[in-house]
């Protein structure tokens, strides 16, 4: 994408460029027959894209009919299309500026387009001019001045590859804001940015910030701050953004309330795997939790008014990353069980009776389904749905085994032979077993009832235990819980 993303090497490419192979490549005669696309941000994703297509001709390529005069054997190898041709059909060029009609549906307004090196703008599409400068500028960029929205939070994170540099420039320093949809400029500007999302999520479509139709939307967007050595003023890069439906529901259960719904959720390439979406996550439940430090923009929509975050069609990375938050912060509950609730009742709220987590695993009971007069109190607490909710205290469950198994082994070793202990830890694993697939069964009971036969039904049961007990372990070992709680 932008060079800015790979400061160490002007010369090494980002993973994220795109590039076309032609379907009909002959790799014997080692043919190159790719077309490359590279696509360039300005810094704030918001100003200026441009455009570098280079075919494998040092030749610009006509946009109509021009390759007519070209032998044979090199139109074939020009030849590239998005979807591929079937054997069957004509091999034709696919037009350059389909192309870029294509590229600009899914990235912000199209300011400049270069083909082998030469300056395209009849290619340019209509609806990308906003009077802005039509190509980019590979020095300085186009930041943003201010931060879109306000302000909750200012970190640093270290950052990659940063060994045997200055302490100062081992960090990047990043903002956290929460945006309002129906601010015209908000909407403005997400309405450019929002397009990335189609690289990278799946089926991703674009929202309209000023709809409120189905209610009112917010945007939480995480910039990277740039410090100008020259004149020490800030510049803003995009990293990514969350957008936030709040739904207002008069006839939830239990209590009546708004409804935040996590729509989409984008961390841009060069920030993945730094932590970022987990940060952004926990400030997303820290706005809906009545956190003090954010009372300042909680007046259009009061945080006690929000009872519940949920997720629309999450992918099994954003999955993982919920559960994983969620399980974060239900830890300190079990943590109120052992040592009392005064500790959490400074945050506000009413923190919950969660003595029922003390029971050991050996206990006969400890197995059963959560009460719901114990499950619905932690989940309204959480701001989390009743299943997410029962999700936590399944990994907890799986946590407190595997605690329990170390102790076994520590502790117990002279007291009971080999073949006892492994008789103990059957017994509890296996009532673990039962559990999991039980709420399995609940939950897929329609996949269940199209499998042929019970034999068939066991071995899906089965093979989805096998599936959430890695994942609930991908889960411990990512907030690293086990180690911690030892």
């Amino acid at each position: 994408m932008y060079k800015s993303w790979n400061p160490d090497s002007n010369d090494k490419l980002h993973t994220s460029y795109t590039k076309l192979q032609c379907i009909n490549q002959d790799v014997n005669k080692g043919d190159d027959t790719r077309l490359s696309v590279h696509i360039s941000l300005s810094p704030s994703c918001e100003k200026t894209c441009q455009v570098k297509i280079q075919t494998v001709s040092d030749e610009p390529l006509s946009i109509k009919d021009e390759v007519d005069s070209e032998p044979a054997t090199k139109k074939q190898k020009k030849h590239v299309s998005f979807a591929g041709v079937p054997e069957d059909e004509d091999k034709t060029q696919m037009d350059i500026k389909d192309i870029v009609q294509k590229i600009s549906s899914a990235v912000p307004p199209i300011q400049s387009v270069v083909v082998n090196d030469i300056s395209r703008e009849d290619l340019i599409p209509a609806a990308a001019v906003e009077g802005e400068s039509d190509t980019i500028n590979e020095n300085n960029g186009v930041y943003l001045k201010d931060p879109m929205g306000k302000v909750l939070l200012n970190y640093s994170q270290k950052r990659k590859g940063s060994h045997g540099v200055n302490d100062e420039a081992k960090y990047q320093k990043f903002i956290l804001t929460l945006a309002d949809g129906s601010d015209p400029s908000v909407a403005r500007y997400h309405n450019k940015v929002q397009s990335l999302a189609k690289w990278f999520i799946e089926a991703g479509d674009d929202v309209d910030l000023s709809d409120e139709t189905n209610g009112s939307w917010k945007v939480m967007y995480l910039f990277e701050q740039h410090k100008d050595k020259e004149d020490s003023s800030n510049k803003l890069s995009l990293a990514g953004y969350i957008t936030l439906l709040h739904v207002s529901s008069p006839f939830r259960k239990p209590k009546p309330g708004t409804v935040v719904r996590v729509c989409q959720a984008l961390i841009l390439p060069p920030y993945h795997k730094a932590g970022h979406g987990t940060q952004m996550l926990h400030s997303v439940h820290d706005y809906a939790f009545r956190n003090r430090k954010y009372n300042s923009y909680d007046k259009e929509i009061p945080s006690d008014m929000i009872w519940e975050i949920n997720v629309e069609d999450p992918a099994p990375a954003f999955v993982r990353l919920r559960d994983a938050v969620e399980y974060q912060r239900f830890i300190p509950l079990v943590d109120s069980a052992k040592y009392g609730p005064e500790a959490l009742a400074a945050k506000g709220g009413d923190v919950p009776d969660c003595t029922y987590l003390n029971d050991e695993v050996t206990d006969k009971w400890y197995f059963d389904p959560v009460l719901d007069e114990h499950l619905l109190p932690v989940a309204e607490y959480l701001k989390i749905t009743k299943r997410q909710c029962q999700k936590i205290h399944d990994i907890h469950k799986l946590s407190e085994i595997e605690i329990w198994k170390d102790r076994l082994d520590c502790t117990l070793v002279n007291d009971i032979d080999g073949s006892k202990k492994a008789q103990y830890i059957d017994e509890v694993e296996t009532k673990y077993r039962l559990m999991v697939k039980k709420s399995l069964k609940q939950l897929r009971i329609e996949e269940l009832s199209a499998a042929c036969g019970k034999e068939e039904q066991k071995a899906l049961l089965g093979k989805w235990f096998d599936e959430t007990l890695s994942h609930y372990r991908r889960v411990l070992k990512a907030n690293d819980m086990l180690g911690k709680r030892r």
